[in-house]
């Protein structure tokens, strides 16, 4: 099979996690890891740890994550929508990705890609808009790599005018399908809302916006 033919064993996919419980278990540097990344999201973050390193209680501190201050149990998992073993012990890692398994919750173990459900991508946060780089845990140096090279490419800004397009999408499906509104999506993310949006005029941004419709 050709390099362009060939097929991904884990398929990418973006999930929802608004007030969903999210359960890292561990109190390390791994798990502070996977804190600092799923804290970009608007997850509830719940984290299992009996003894946690100061780096992560000031994360905790800082979030308003939960924290649990008890040795692990199955009961921790209950009600998250997805959890990471991240204790860095391999016994209990592997305690908690079958925990996690018998109450039907995906589950990635950190360095441990025979235990996971999912892996946790090199990500790009420009939200709303989100670029994920994944290797299906095989490099994740490459996938951090890639990571930085798609960051410098991308203004800061792209997150804000993915916003204030979303407040057009209405104004837009009004205007007639085909070319015409095709012209205004171009000219809006290439034109004149683009340029002020990177400007960090908002307001003329809307402004120009609406002189295209």
């Amino acid at each position: 099979m050709s390099q362009a033919n060939a097929k991904l064993n884990a398929f990418p996919v973006f999930m929802r996690v608004e007030g969903e419980a999210v359960a890292i278990v561990g109190g390390g540097e791994a798990a502070l890891a996977k804190a600092r990344l799923v804290g970009q999201s608007s997850a509830a973050l719940r984290i299992i740890a009996q003894t946690a390193e100061a780096e992560l209680l000031s994360f905790i501190a800082a979030t308003g994550a939960v924290h649990v201050a008890a040795a692990y149990e199955a009961a921790h998992l209950e009600g998250a929508a997805m959890v990471f073993a991240a204790s860095g012990d391999e016994a209990l890692d592997r305690r908690v990705a079958e925990d996690a398994r018998r109450l039907s919750i995906p589950v990635n173990a950190v360095d441990r890609p025979e235990l996971c459900d999912f892996f946790t991508p090199a990500l790009v946060n420009r939200a709303p808009v989100a670029i994920a780089i994944g290797t299906e845990g095989a490099g994740p140096v490459l996938a951090q790599m890639l990571r930085g090279r798609i960051d410098r490419m991308l203004s800061p800004s792209l997150g804000a005018l993915a916003t204030l397009a979303a407040s057009f999408r209405g104004a837009a499906e009004r205007l007639p399908k085909g070319t015409g509104r095709r012209r205004f999506w171009r000219d809006f993310f290439a034109g004149a809302p683009a340029r002020a949006v990177e400007a960090g005029e908002l307001s003329r941004a809307h402004d120009a916006a609406v002189e295209l419709l």
